[in-house]
């Protein structure tokens, strides 16, 4: 099983993309250990869409 939902991914992604706030604070707001997979989740996003 997945450690993130979906739903919880895109919504770090679309919160980071509307340009909120960065990486690292946003893995700190959400009492993530590491903004490691934000950047793939928004890497991916940019990608595949």
């Amino acid at each position: 099983m997945a450690k993130y939902s979906e739903e919880f991914k895109i919504k770090l992604v679309t919160e980071y993309l509307n340009g909120n706030l960065g990486y690292k604070l946003l893995a700190k707001k959400y009492n993530m250990p590491s903004q490691t997979p934000i950047q793939d989740w928004v890497r991916a996003y940019k990608k595949k869409g």
